[in-house]
């Protein structure tokens, strides 16, 4: 009998240390940047085309891990022709490059529902390490059945250091900053 209730305890803590898979609700969901062009103002566009997930402990309010894959063909900055140039070689290479992905390695808790988001981003082929800075609210119920939970992040990343190194800085910013806001759910 002791054998059997340890292995469940076992088992339980197991399960508890993932927490609960949470899918990025794409109807509520953006990321966004911005970059300066000719020093002067700041370009705005994002992506259409993304999903992920996020393993939350709700008994914690712990997030575990994250995971996403954006679509590079959906850089969406309201102007086609520029849309199409950052689409080609010079920038994300889409056609050899479809898509970039975030894996976390590693979740640091820095505050009530803060974190800092330790992975590897890959960009052009190209694993590189970032950290990115998360909140989280919630978890709330929805109105069909699931539980919510909001994640925001908001950091600047060098495009020079994620192999984007066409154009001079001064036609285009160095620093990019990077804001996704995305509700997940839980079923």
């Amino acid at each position: 009998m002791f054998k059997l209730t340890t292995t469940l305890m076992a088992l339980a803590v197991g399960f508890s240390a993932y927490g609960e898979t949470f899918s990025i609700d794409t109807g509520h969901a953006e990321i966004g940047f911005s970059v300066k062009h000719l020093m002067v103002s700041n370009t705005k566009g994002q992506f259409n085309t993304f999903k992920g997930t996020l393993d939350y402990d709700m008994a914690t309010k712990t997030l575990k891990s994250a995971q996403g894959t954006i679509e590079t063909g959906s850089i969406d900055t309201n102007n086609e022709k520029r849309d199409e140039h950052l689409k080609n070689e010079d920038f994300f290479n889409v056609e050899k490059y479809p898509k970039m992905t975030f894996k976390s390695t590693s979740v640091k808790k820095t505050g009530e529902n803060e974190f800092e988001v330790h992975g590897k981003l890959n960009v052009l082929g190209v694993d590189r390490d970032v950290v990115l800075p998360v909140s989280i609210t919630g978890p709330v119920d929805d109105p069909w059945g699931n539980k919510r939970i909001g994640v925001s992040c908001n950091t600047v990343l060098n495009r020079r250091d994620l192999g984007i190194t066409h154009s001079a800085s001064a036609v285009i910013g160095d620093e990019v900053k990077i804001n996704i806001e995305v509700e997940a759910t839980y079923k």
